[in-house]
């Protein structure tokens, strides 16, 4: 019934789609940055590791603090902030972000048994797949990288919700890019590993809350009386 009204009267709807051209985008994006890392991977990985200086180490471990379970408390603690402080777009982000993190991490860490890649610190090859098991042998799960995905799994939902401070989301992203450097930095995975993380992270965000955004509206049936006499179906915040 309300698709016919829809049909015949029109549909105002502002809010952004689940799944849409954007996420398409991305999504494709990863996939073919990934393979294009693919034949670079060791020559970065060598590049990287032959660079290292205290100053790089420092950084790499403030980095990977961000992609670490120590860092899962922050938003949890932002998201309680945000309820009890009167702060909604610091709890909706942090909502967000936790809910995001738990989709990357579902489809990042099934992906690791599912190609068993050795890592940069047990093989000389990017190219080396043991395929499907149940082996919990960390040196070789390496693809796609856990602290990646879970930097990028819960930080963009911050940079999304407050974009309209440019330099704020832009430092947030950094963060993010910093964490899955670390990994490469600390030879514990591949580039291309972590670039696949940041992908599936900044889609699971977007999706996450668009759906949200939508799920949070309410829907109304109201009379139309402006251009044609018929009933509109809108979205409110």
């Amino acid at each position: 019934m309300i698709a016919l009204l829809l049909l015949l009267c029109g549909q105002s709807d502002s809010l952004p789609p689940v799944w849409g051209t954007t996420e398409t985008v991305v999504a494709v994006g990863t996939i073919g940055l990934a393979a294009a890392l693919m034949p670079l991977d060791e020559p970065i990985a060598h590049f990287a590791t032959s660079h290292h200086s205290e100053a790089s180490r420092q950084w790499a471990a403030g980095g990977k603090f961000f992609g670490s379970g120590y860092a899962l408390p922050i938003p949890a603690g932002l998201f309680l902030l945000g309820k009890f402080d009167g702060a909604p777009r610091l709890a909706r982000a942090s909502e967000d972000g936790m809910e995001a993190w738990a989709i990357t991490q579902l489809i990042v860490q099934s992906s690791k048994y599912g190609f068993h890649r050795h890592r940069p610190s047990s093989s000389s090859s990017s190219f080396v797949f043991d395929g499907p098991s149940f082996s919990n042998n960390d040196a070789h799960l390496s693809f796609p990288s856990g602290h990646s995905a879970s930097a990028w799994g819960w930080l963009p939902a911050y940079a999304m919700e407050y974009s309209d401070h440019p330099w704020l989301a832009a430092a947030i992203y950094a963060v993010a890019l910093s964490t899955s450097l670390s990994r490469v930095h600390d030879n514990q995975h591949w580039s291309s590993d972590v670039a696949v993380s940041a992908g599936v992270g900044l889609v699971a965000n977007r999706v996450v809350r668009a759906w949200n955004l939508r799920r949070e509206s309410s829907v109304t049936l109201v009379p139309d009386l402006d251009d044609r006499v018929g009933i509109r179906l809108v979205w409110t915040p």
